[in-house]
């Protein structure tokens, strides 16, 4: 799916083609391209194709990673970015902003193409089977982009068929009914998708599986979602990959874990903004002694700052997960002559940051050495909250996840990584998470260990192994944030589970006095409500 037809959005979102008239008894007739184009093969092929890049909107870019990392427990605000009050829960959140306007309206043309495809496929021209596949795939895409909505927005709109023509009103379904559809859609998926598809990164059937193992998660149908879980774990083409490490090596993106993942492309003309995860969570090693921003260490926007808490959670079984290390960086080489301290050479270390507390003799010697920061560098040591002092939110350990190495320029943004949205990992903590729920805490535990394990280090298996006695909720949202961490997972998993507010209260201290009920749920951007008639009965979200 590297390649992507955009230009037949234009034809699906307009009814009618106006640049195509001829002359029929000395009057105009508008010719519909779209009704000739997509009642056939090629046509429905290249309007699936197009249904896809809306979600580029948000995976892999600013926009997703704001809605899902900022205004959690393990992250808060980086010293750059004009977003911030996703993370305190701040007055700058509000419905004009262009954030919310541009997922909504992306995720709304999603939509619409597959509306389109799902009407339309049924008469056009076509191989049978390929026709299932298409329509199958329209499914699965407008299921992940009402998802995304609904989690964010609550009850929104739910448009199931092609629009064609001008519409001023709206109506915003309640947020059970989003969902038995979204189910709905992607049962069918899984009914008419195959197995594995030519196209690398086309929707499968397993991936409609994942998705429900999710959804039903989400909605609290426990029984399905570790049903659906375990099938794709016991049945589907999948394997654990056996490092950690390696799910993260920028040559090794299309790995055996890999259940679906949005695609992102080397050629400029394609790949929109590219997947810009590889800016947001590095510190900003580059203006320090020995060092200056060069590729392989990355650009960094410093975007997202691990919390205190994340950062003791993460440390304090480090000696035996090795998810710290092989998914974090702590060490920057030196690479810039013109700024070496005394005795270091280009190569040696340049700057060191460690999580944890250093005694002040030792720190002081290392920073004759390096640039040295320990915990208490980049967090007020006299507080118990965690609380990062003005000016320091460009100094802490850097995700690794997305570093791109082969970027053609150190300045270079947009990436070419693919965007993983569902791994196999995921699959066994849903599992895990449905059986504790159903009350089955040793199965729960069994799958945990799956995950806990392929993250030992070698010989650490055993000490990595945890019991039934220690599942609930707080054990199996922590153990996500280990496994999951910056892959758009929190803050979903903190609403869906109703702990979204107790652990900001506890473990952010940017947002623990600001935040209310109501931010639970995402301000309707203003320009849909000023689209419609009707807006005595399409309210805003209450707070905003």
């Amino acid at each position: 799916m590297k390649r992507i037809i955009y230009v037949f959005i234009v034809i699906l979102m307009t009814p009618f083609f106006n640049g195509c008239t001829e002359m029929l008894d000395e009057e105009n007739i508008r010719i519909p391209v779209a009704d000739f184009y997509f009642a056939t093969e090629a046509g429905i092929e290249d309007a699936t194709r197009a249904a896809y890049p809306f979600l580029r909107r948000y995976y892999g870019e600013e926009h997703g990673f704001t809605f899902t990392t900022f205004g959690t427990d393990i992250w808060l605000a980086g010293s750059d970015g004009g977003r911030k009050d996703f993370n305190s829960y701040g007055s700058g959140i509000q419905p004009g902003q262009s954030f919310f306007r541009e997922v909504w309206d992306d995720h709304y043309l999603g939509i619409a193409a597959c509306n389109a495809i799902i009407g339309r496929a049924p008469e056009a021209e076509m191989n049978d089977n390929i026709r299932q596949i298409r329509m199958g795939e329209a499914y699965f895409l407008r299921a992940v982009y009402y998802h995304i909505l609904v989690m964010q927005w609550g009850a929104v709109p739910l448009e199931l068929e092609e629009t064609r023509e001008v519409r001023t009103t709206a109506t915003r379904a309640p947020e059970s009914q989003v969902y038995a559809q979204i189910i709905s859609d992607l049962e069918m998926a899984a009914n008419m998708l195959p197995g594995e598809q030519p196209d690398y990164g086309r929707a499968t059937s397993w991936a409609a599986k994942a998705m429900l193992a999710r959804i039903h998660l989400t909605v609290k149908n426990y029984p399905q979602a570790y049903t659906y879980a375990t099938d794709v774990i016991d049945n589907g083409p999948f394997s654990l990959v056996p490092d950690f490490g390696e799910l993260w090596d920028i040559n090794n993106v299309r790995n055996s874990e890999v259940i679906w993942s949005i695609q992102y492309t080397a050629d400029e003309r394609l790949n929109g903004g590219g997947n810009r995860g590889h800016l947001y969570f590095l510190m900003e090693y580059d203006i320090m002694a020995n060092m200056r921003r060069d590729v392989e260490n990355g650009r960094p926007w410093k975007r997202f700052l691990p919390s205190r808490f994340f950062i003791d959670m993460m440390q304090s079984n480090r000696e035996n997960d090795s998810r710290f290390d092989k998914a974090w960086k702590f060490a920057w080489m030196a690479n810039n002559p013109s700024t070496l301290m005394p005795g270091v050479s280009i190569g040696d270390t340049g700057v060191y940051v460690v999580p944890y507390s250093v005694p002040e003799n030792i720190h002081q010697s290392n920073n004759e050495k390096y640039v040295f920061f320990d915990i208490d560098d980049y967090f007020d040591p006299n507080s118990p909250n965690g609380e990062v002092p003005l000016g320091k939110r460009n100094r802490y350990p850097s995700l690794n996840k997305y570093i791109e190495p082969t970027r053609p320029t150190m300045q270079h943004v947009n990436g070419l990584r693919d965007f993983v949205v569902t791994r196999l990992a995921e699959m066994y903590l849903i599992g895990a998470e449905a059986a504790m729920l159903s009350g089955d805490p040793g199965e729960a535990a069994d799958l945990v260990n799956f995950v806990r394990k392929r993250a030992a280090w070698p010989g650490k298996e055993a000490e990595m192994e945890v019991t039934a006695g220690m599942m609930d909720i707080d054990f199996i949202l922590d153990e996500r944030a280990l496994e999951l961490c910056g892959e758009m997972f929190r803050w979903p998993d903190l609403k869906r589970t109703g702990k979204l507010i107790e652990r900001v209260n506890l473990h952010n201290p940017d947002g623990r006095n600001n935040i209310q009920e109501y931010h639970l749920l995402r301000p309707i951007p203003t320009t849909m409500i000023d689209r419609i008639s009707n807006k005595d009965e399409f309210l805003q979200n209450p707070g905003y």
